[in-house]
């Protein structure tokens, strides 16, 4: 994994746990996030335009993959907010973001990427993973599958899987994007370029994924009513902080030979948003949290350098 792609999802797992510690604070309701997707797409959208020629070379292969990650996006965020609702941002927040590991490597298994993971890649992953299933408890006496049947731990496997789901098709589309060249044969756009007009369009497709669902009943209507007239500030902030989030992931993925690397290393952001959600928000620090968070730091460590 090369320094540039290492620097780019470190920046970005910054803003990730910001994001999701503002969002949460602020108001943790699908109809926020339909607007922070909404504010993220109409900011960006001036790179859509700029980059006209690259939008219009555009397949229907690689509209069909945005149009379809845009509803793994609008998934995770629903699972987001509902983890959330239930239980502590220090327990939702891990499981949401440490799961995708295990999907994303067996997928890659099955895209023939598997030789492009390394053994140690695949032990810190382990790490990772057995980390967070510290993260949410008591003590270590409770290991055991009734505490994690909940709402809490549902709704952060939903949000996970969504996570998995919009990573490979990322890696795909944008892949597809990269290839596209000109009548001379020269690439049409540069990586950066195909990062801001991709999460541009994907974030817009997110945003109509979630139309029909904060506007289906009275009472979400007049949620979103009020959420327009008083927190359209701190929507624009969140939509930034995620869209340029998403852009640096992307812009990441030109980086690496394999997409696994990227969601790994993302996990860095777990320590950030345990640490944002304890002094924020007050909530426990217990030792199996932090045996938890630092055996996930080894293991970031182990696929950053791997």
């Amino acid at each position: 994994m090369s320094l540039t792609a290492i620097i780019l999802v470190l920046i970005s797992t910054i803003m990730h746990a910001g994001w999701n510690f503002f969002g949460k604070k602020t108001s943790p309701t699908l109809g926020f996030f339909f607007l922070t997707m909404l504010a993220g797409a109409v900011s960006f959208s001036p790179f859509v335009f700029y980059y006209w020629p690259l939008v219009k070379a555009l397949g229907s292969d690689i509209w069909l993959l945005i149009l379809i990650t845009g509803c793994f996006q609008s998934i995770y965020l629903w699972g987001l907010v509902e983890a959330y609702k239930a239980g502590d941002m220090s327990i939702a927040y891990p499981i949401a973001r440490s799961s995708p590991l295990i999907i994303v490597g067996i997928s890659s298994v099955f895209l023939g990427q598997q030789a492009a993971i390394s053994v140690q890649a695949i032990i810190g992953m382990g790490l990772i993973i057995i980390g967070c299933l510290f993260i949410p408890l008591p003590n270590f006496k409770e290991l055991k599958l009734a505490n994690y049947q909940n709402r809490t731990t549902l709704f952060a496997l939903v949000a996970a899987f969504a996570t998995a789901g919009y990573s490979l098709l990322d890696s795909q589309a944008t892949q597809l994007m990269r290839m596209l060249t000109d009548a001379s044969g020269d690439a049409i756009a540069t990586a950066s370029e195909v990062a801001l007009v991709y999460v541009t369009l994907q974030t817009a497709a997110a945003a109509i994924w979630m139309l029909g669902f904060v506007c289906y009943t009275s009472k979400q209507r007049r949620e979103l009513s009020f959420l327009c007239r008083y927190q359209w500030r701190a929507a624009l902030f969140t939509g930034g902080l995620i869209t340029g989030t998403y852009c640096l992931v992307i812009l990441s993925m030109a980086f690496v030979d394999n997409v696994s690397y990227v969601v790994a290393l993302r996990q860095f952001s777990i320590l950030l948003g345990v640490a944002f959600a304890v002094i924020g928000f007050g909530e426990s620090l217990k030792l199996p949290k932090i045996i938890g968070v630092s055996m996930t730091f080894i293991g970031l460590l182990a696929v950053a350098l791997g």
